[in-house]
C-alpha cells in the first residue's frame, strides 16, 4: 500500500484495493482507517481540488474507531436485553388463566 499526496499536499492517502481499506493521514494526527471504501471514492479523493471537503462529506462517516466498536457493542447488548425483558413481560401479561392455557372462546373474543 503506497501513500499518495493529495492536491492539498498536506493530506496523504493510501488505498488497499483487495480489502477496500482507505487510510488517510492529516498533518499532526495519526492515520485514520476507513473500511469498505469503493475504488471510485479513493480516485475522486485523489482528483478533487478540495480534499478536506470531500473527505468530511463522503469518507468521514465510515471512520473506524476502536471506541465506537465498544459503544456499538454496548448498545447492541442493551437492545438484546431490552427485547428479552419486553418479550418476557408480554408473555406473562398474556397468561390469562391460572393454568396458563387459553380457551378457544378467549382467543376469538380478542
Amino acid at each position: 500500500m503506497e501513500w499518495a499526496a493529495l492536491k492539498s499536499k498536506h493530506v496523504h492517502a493510501a488505498y488497499d484495493a483487495d480489502s477496500r481499506d482507505l487510510h488517510v493521514k492529516f498533518p499532526g494526527s495519526p492515520p485514520v482507517k476507513h473500511v469498505d471504501i469503493p475504488p471510485h471514492v479513493y480516485e475522486n479523493l485523489l482528483e478533487t481540488t478540495d480534499p478536506y471537503f470531500y473527505y468530511n462529506y463522503y469518507i468521514a462517516p465510515s471512520r473506524v474507531s476502536q471506541s465506537s466498536r465498544h459503544v456499538s457493542l454496548s448498545y447492541a447488548l442493551k437492545l438484546v436485553l431490552l427485547l428479552a425483558v419486553s418479550s418476557l413481560l408480554m408473555v406473562t401479561s398474556l397468561d390469562q388463566s391460572p393454568n396458563g392455557v387459553f380457551e378457544e372462546s378467549e382467543l376469538r373474543s380478542n
